[in-house]
């Protein structure tokens, strides 16, 4: 559990700063419009970040592979590969927010969650280029092994999260009320934080391992990012249908007004976080997986039966997680329904 561990930490702690911004915002005067804004404003946010997170995903199987063939410089070739490509995703997946307005009025979205939802989602949409960085470095990281800087960032970024909520929000410190405005400030403000650290950690590692980071070739290789992309595709393709399922309905709960969306965030939120823990633990069994090309055929052979052993246990883990979960709410359910 070495990987599962950090893994699950770092997925709770994404989910963690959709819950805290919820709760903050939920204290304000109007707080079911608030609340409603940052559910929809996000719901349509994060459709087009997890497209992005789907193609960089590629990255898992280039740098793993290269790490295991002991083959630095091509992991790094990868990564700054996979930074370009995130600098050219980051005006394409802004384009479509520009386009709310017209998206909110067709649906006929009450105006006071209209006013709302718009300067929230333009707030986060700042933080769009360095949260596809953060997505670059962090499956590089992971595919080398290391993903403890991972939940470091992440859980760090909570901490950010929330001062900068009170600040931005609430108007402390001299900075004016912003409102629901200042929480997405604010996340996209963690959304940097998250970027830095792990830039940081892979500066930081390079100059006591020796690795050579600052000496890969930076020109741009078009073929790598094609095969980026062609490997990233059917992940990007599943993540954007299947969020845009819960943006769908989130956007039709929107014309029922700022209450039933409110209520909709509350119940979402709480079901997402019981589903990071089981994703936590299959992304290990997935990191435990990875092929290294300087073992031998019966050290492959051996590390088969234990990485299938592991596998088992993570999904049997996971099971058991999701099932005491369900159990846990089916049981607050019986008792307040």
């Amino acid at each position: 559990m070495r990987l599962a561990i950090p893994l699950v930490l770092a997925e709770l702690g994404w989910m963690s700063m959709a819950i805290v911004d919820t709760m903050m915002v939920g204290r304000l005067p109007n707080s079911a419009v608030a609340m409603g804004a940052v559910s929809l404003g996000s719901a349509i946010f994060i459709v087009l970040a997890l497209f992005g997170e789907g193609l960089l995903l590629g990255l898992d199987t280039l740098v793993a592979q290269a790490f295991g063939a002991g083959q630095r410089e091509d992991c790094h070739r990868s990564l700054i590969n996979g930074v370009y490509l995130s600098i050219a995703l980051a005006p394409l997946l802004s384009a479509p927010i520009f386009l709310m307005p017209r998206f909110l009025h067709a649906l006929q979205v009450d105006t006071a969650l209209a006013s709302e939802t718009l300067p929230y989602t333009y707030a986060l949409t700042i933080g769009l280029f360095p949260l596809l960085l953060y997505f670059a470095v962090r499956r590089c990281l992971q595919a080398m092994n290391m993903v403890r800087p991972v939940a470091f960032a992440l859980v760090t970024a909570n901490i950010i999260n929330a001062l900068g909520n009170w600040v931005l929000i609430y108007g402390k410190w001299g900075f004016r009320p912003m409102g629901t405005v200042g929480s997405g400030w604010s996340t996209a403000i963690a959304r940097v934080y998250m970027a830095a650290v792990l830039i940081g950690y892979l500066f930081w590692y390079d100059r006591k391992h020796r690795t050579d980071l600052l000496k890969t070739p930076v020109e741009i290789d078009l073929g790598r990012i094609k095969q980026l992309i062609a490997l990233g595709m059917p992940a990007a393709l599943q993540f954007t249908l299947e969020s845009g399922v819960f943006a769908a309905v989130t956007s039709l709960i929107a014309r029922l007004g700022a209450v039933p969306l409110a209520t909709h965030q509350i119940a979402l939120n709480t079901v997402a976080f019981t589903y990071m823990v089981p994703l936590g633990i299959s992304s290990a069994a997935r990191g435990a997986c990875r092929p290294s090309a300087r073992k031998a055929r019966s050290a492959r052979r051996r590390s088969r039966r234990r990485h299938g052993n592991f596998y088992r246990r993570c999904v049997y883990d996971a099971g058991q997680c999701r099932a005491s979960c369900g159990a846990a709410m089916d049981r607050t359910h019986l008792h307040y329904g």
